[in-house]
């Protein structure tokens, strides 16, 4: 079991022999240096002596259950995570089950992502992929803490309340049109949209997404998305997290994966939550041009601060019209 420097190394924990070979060869097919594990007390030597930088864990194992088997990586501080790239292994959960529990339980206890099986390979590495390239730390926007950032947390904080007087005269496709654009025109962005989406659904072959407003077209409103095809929104609407990217095409980590990341067509990209009532609605998607090799503080803040907003204005949206209707 030695590992080779310049590749990325993964350990599959899978008790069906079928499924794991399946997964090894199309991983090793795309430059990945593979072992499998049949139980997960293998799985926790491997880690151990082998030290994958990413495992894809079968949810119920035999002998040691997902929950536990995160449990037991932390306990040993084996458990690495996207915010920093060291030499500790982050998990990737695969389940036949998309259960809600599972997949807070997962998060809480350090997973990095949570797959619902069966999932297709291509789409499995998409989201490998992204793994790699996730090293920001993103700390949620509070408009009120102007401690760190001066002069510009206060211009934020007045955009902000600028643009929430602005949503009490116009509907919502309107309005989110409006937001949209005003975003794109600050951060110089060649697409930002909204996409509402239903959580439960991910993982499963309705896993659709409907794009409410992009900045580049006002009639848009409706259209229809394949989620698994993006990952990063994907990953944000599991995890509730902002997710930011930068100088993908420049990364040196990602040169072992160079083929894959062909069909990416930005360089940088900020992906939001949209909430309404605390509860995930869908995403707010900032792509930033091939040019651009960093994103700032200010950009990932203000596309923050936009996403709340667009959640308040849906939130006045939808519950005006359950208002009308009830008095109806």
């Amino acid at each position: 079991m030695s590992a080779h420097p310049s590749m990325t190394r993964i350990l599959v924990a899978e008790e069906s022999t079928f499924v794991a070979d399946k997964l090894r060869d199309a991983l090793v097919q795309r430059g990945f240096q593979v072992e499998l594990a049949a139980t997960g007390a293998e799985a926790l030597t491997c880690v151990k002596e082998w030290q994958p930088h990413f495992v894809f864990y079968d949810m119920v194992m035999p002998d040691l259950h997902g929950l536990a088997f995160l449990k037991a990586l932390k306990a040993q501080n084996l458990l690495g995570d996207d915010k920093v790239q060291d030499s500790r292994t982050r998990v990737i959960v695969m389940s036949a089950h998309n259960s809600s529990f599972n997949v807070k339980e997962c998060w809480k206890l350090g997973a990095s992502d949570y797959l619902v099986k069966p999932v297709k390979h291509e789409d499995l590495i998409a989201r490998l992929i992204l793994h790699m390239q996730i090293k920001r730390q993103v700390v949620e926007s509070r408009a009120s803490d102007m401690s760190d950032s001066g002069r510009a947390l206060h211009f934020m904080h007045l955009t902000d309340i600028l643009i929430r007087e602005s949503l009490k005269l116009a509907p919502q496709p309107e309005s989110l049109y409006n937001l949209v654009g005003m975003l794109s025109m600050t951060t110089s962005a060649v697409r930002v949209s909204v996409i509402e989406a239903d959580v439960a659904l991910l993982g499963t072959e309705n896993a659709k997404g409907t794009v409410r407003a992009s900045h580049d077209k006002r009639d848009i409103d409706g259209l229809k998305i394949d989620l698994e095809k993006y990952p990063e929104v994907a990953f944000v609407l599991r995890s509730e997290k902002t997710l930011a990217l930068d100088n993908l095409k420049g990364d040196p980590t990602m040169a072992a994966v160079a083929e894959l990341s062909k069909t990416i067509s930005f360089n940088a990209i900020v992906v939001c939550p949209v909430k309404i009532r605390n509860e995930i609605w869908g995403v707010l998607s900032v792509r930033l041009p091939e040019t651009k090799t960093s994103l700032s503080d200010f950009e990932i803040r203000f596309t923050q601060l936009v996403a709340g907003v667009i959640g308040t204005a849906v939130a006045r949206e939808t519950f005006g019209r359950s208002n009308r209707s009830n008095a109806a």
